[in-house]
């Protein structure tokens, strides 16, 4: 799959490819995404919740789930939009990589809940708890992504199919799904919960945040973007300026909200809601410089140069290292806390100080999983074989 020249009103150099259909400026976004996300985590969990700068920068850190599900789309319509997809065989592939390690983590996670919280639970409840958490999203605080992921792995035949159907009406879809967005968010914030929590709609309205309908406008931005690669590419080089603006003036309104929710008492972890619809418009604009600054980085990247390994490598792993990095925070945080003085618990040197164990560990077990048989079971990865020796070649004498 080839990328076509962009227009010569936009003649910057079109992001490089490691390989058949792979996009080097994914890699880099990918990273750059799962890097934040490990710190909004280490964040939560090492300062105190009425630190306001702490959750100041937590607000602007949010965005990683927007990004998340417009990659989630990019990629999936990247790979397909010129090509047949086999529904039965693409759900039986999507639900291996991604479902299998899911319901291994939950278990995993829901076992470390046990085990602190709850150890003598009786069989049924036990059983009961669990599925509660693998149906709901909820063993651990990152696993909502898996499964709004598998929720969209679901309906993926169906978008793209009418997505190839509308050709013509995308850009009235892309603008109805925003308005649904703010409409969604606005409810989700706003609205008064259900009276009945056990009601289908109480329910939903709980679990809120692990539905898939709830970051609908952004996978489906990323699925449009897909489709119209070679104009989307070609709007974002060409709008570089728009893009930094939009960036830095919803910051500045984000943190200005941050600020009011703030000064009308509420406190900061309340203030920082994911789901809120005044920070749509910061989420939008990080999705456009995120892809805008790997599309650069891409752009002046040989092929095969050292850079583009390393986050290309850093990418394979990235999935794993999200998936274990909250084991890790709750190690070091639990059983190393004697490094830090009682006078210092919390705080920018506890915050450095966790993100570094829980990536440099995180790393480590992703390594020798990758290249164990467990890879594609635990994340969701192709096991890597060591290269087989050369041959030696007898020599004649």
């Amino acid at each position: 799959m080839s990328v076509q020249v962009l227009p010569a009103a936009t003649q910057a150099k079109a992001p490089g490819k490691a390989g058949k259909g792979h996009l080097n400026q994914v890699d880099l976004v990918r990273v750059l995404t799962f890097a934040s996300v490990i710190m909004v985590h280490v964040i939560t969990y090492t300062n105190d919740g009425a630190n306001v700068t702490a959750y100041g920068v937590l607000a602007l850190l949010h965005y990683t789930r927007s990004v998340f599900f417009f990659l989630t789309g990019f990629v999936l319509v990247y790979t397909y939009r010129k090509r047949p997809l086999a529904s039965g065989t693409f759900w039986r592939r999507r639900m291996a990589l991604v479902g299998i390690p899911y319901v291994i983590w939950t278990a995993f996670y829901f076992g470390i809940i046990q085990q602190v919280g709850q150890p003598d639970l009786p069989v049924a409840q036990f059983l009961d708890y669990l599925w509660g958490c693998i149906y709901k999203g909820v063993g651990w605080y990152h696993l909502y992504f898996l499964l709004v992921s598998l929720q969209f792995y679901i309906l993926f035949p169906f978008v793209l199919a009418v997505l190839k159907a509308t050709v013509r009406h995308h850009k009235k879809i892309l603008i109805g799904s925003a308005i649904l967005q703010v409409g969604i968010s606005l409810a989700e914030t706003y609205l008064p919960a259900p009276s009945d929590p056990d009601s289908t709609l109480g329910q939903l309205w709980t679990n809120d945040g692990t539905i898939v309908f709830s970051y609908q406008f952004f996978l489906l931005a990323g699925c449009l973007a897909a489709f119209h690669y070679e104009a989307f590419q070609a709007w974002i080089t060409s709008h570089a300026k728009l893009i930094w603006w939009g960036l830095g003036l919803s910051s500045a309104f984000a943190l200005t909200w941050y600020g009011v929710n703030i000064a009308y008492g509420h406190a900061p972890g309340d203030a920082t809601g994911v789901l809120q619809p005044e920070m749509l418009p910061w989420y939008a604009f990080v999705v456009l410089a995120m892809y805008l600054t790997g599309s650069r980085w891409a752009a002046r990247q040989e092929t095969g140069s050292r850079s583009q390994r390393i986050v290309a490598a850093a990418s394979q792993r990235s999935f794993g290292v999200f998936l274990v990095h909250p084991a890790m925070l709750w190690v070091f945080l639990n059983k190393f806390d004697m490094w830090f003085p009682n006078h210092i618990p919390q705080g920018l040197y506890l915050t450095l100080a966790a993100y570094a164990f829980a990536v440099v560990t995180s790393l480590i077990f992703v390594e020798i999983v990758i290249r164990s048989p467990l890879a594609k079971v635990l994340i969701g990865r192709e096991r890597i074989r060591r290269a087989p020796k050369p041959t030696p070649v007898p020599v004649a004498v």
